[in-house]
């Protein structure tokens, strides 16, 4: 539908009740996929790799011109710093351009031995909008956490929506804080709003996912031109192009060359960041409990954090070539992090 046929529709539809009559056109051909991926080796750990995936078959400006043109960027400047011996990374980047979905689950299903070491995957889906214009925002879609079953507080979906998930569908990992982290330094620096949404499904991410292989989406929503005719350049916003284009770029750097005080500064940040989830659960399940909900319920979303961020914290192993050099400091975290979950158990059920 275009974007005046919705506005046309929305105006009848505050008049009353609406009878539409569709016509649907479908035309069905074989076509082949089209998939371009661009590999910056390793020097030391070519096999480990970030992958950077934008699908090229969405016809918009936002969706998705801009995650396909950051994507070039991102890679065009990465080449650069490599040729004046500005950056060299110790493992792989990777980028993927393609169908959306189907090149990336192909690029994790075709290949089992590239697929075991692929790290990290971050899809790059309607990532430069004029947000004044759009009505989105940037988000951070996370890797699936108890927010996507307990969504409460400053945990929303967007209109795009998601179904209630499992205990079992949880995906325990550094990534999720590692992101939001970078993106919300940047966004205080810009003066640049940056927020996050519980896992929702639906782009790049997704195929990762189902190989258990840590993933996360940066996009924008709640767009209201998305999928119109309306979804052109006047929407895009280069400050914002800039924004997550570079902060994407400067935690892909980070991520390849991580080692272990990068693994410790991250599980530090990391227990930061279950400090702050632990205390807002807290506050969360006060009011619950006000309003007369079970603690029980209570009590199964705290201990669901704390396994949480315990796994979350084991997961920075990946980053240090001797597992033991970092078990101290994750049994610290773990031991801390279990000391406020029981603390804070306690003050509930009094």
């Amino acid at each position: 539908m275009s974007f005046e046929s919705k506005e046309r529709l929305k105006k009848s539809l505050e008049k009353g009740k609406v009878s539409l009559n569709v016509k649907v056109e479908t035309n069905i051909y074989p076509s082949e996929e089209l998939t371009i991926i661009a590999d910056i080796k390793g020097n030391e750990k070519p096999k480990e790799r970030l992958v950077f995936s934008a699908h090229i078959q969405e016809p918009g400006a936002n969706d998705n011109a801009t995650g396909v043109g950051v994507a070039l960027e991102m890679a065009s400047l990465t080449a650069k710093f490599i040729q004046q011996k500005e950056f060299q990374p110790k493992r792989t980047l990777t980028f993927l351009w393609g169908d959306e979905i189907v090149s990336t689950r192909r690029y994790v299903k075709e290949d089992s031995i590239r697929a075991k070491d692929i790290k990290w995957g971050i899809s790059l889906d309607m990532v430069g909008e004029d947000t004044e214009k759009t009505g989105g925002i940037f988000l951070i879609e996370k890797m699936p956490d108890p927010s996507a079953i307990w969504t409460r507080g400053n945990d929303k979906h967007t209109e795009w929506g998601g179904s209630k998930m499992k205990l079992s569908q949880m995906k325990p990992h550094y990534l999720n804080d590692f992101l939001i982290n970078k993106f919300k330094k940047q966004g205080k620096r810009a003066n640049w709003k940056v927020s996050t949404n519980p896992f929702e499904g639906g782009s790049d991410h997704v195929p990762f996912l189902r190989e258990n292989i840590p993933s996360v989406l940066f996009w924008h929503f709640t767009d209201q031109f998305y999928h119109t005719d309306n979804d052109r350049i006047d929407k895009v916003s280069k400050t914002t192009l800039k924004n997550v284009g570079t902060t994407a770029l400067i935690a892909g750097y980070t991520l390849l060359n991580a080692d272990e005080n990068t693994a410790k500064s991250i599980l530090f940040n990391l227990e930061k960041a279950a400090v702050s989830r632990l205390n807002e659960e807290l506050k969360q399940s006060k009011i619950a409990l006000n309003k007369g909900d079970s603690l029980k319920t209570q009590l199964l979303i705290i201990n669901a954090w704390n396994n949480w961020y315990q796994e979350s914290f084991t997961t920075t192993i990946d980053m240090v070539s001797y597992k033991n050099n970092l078990n101290k400091e994750i049994e610290n975290s773990k031991k801390l992090i279990d000391s406020i979950s029981k603390t804070i158990i306690k003050k509930l059920e009094i």
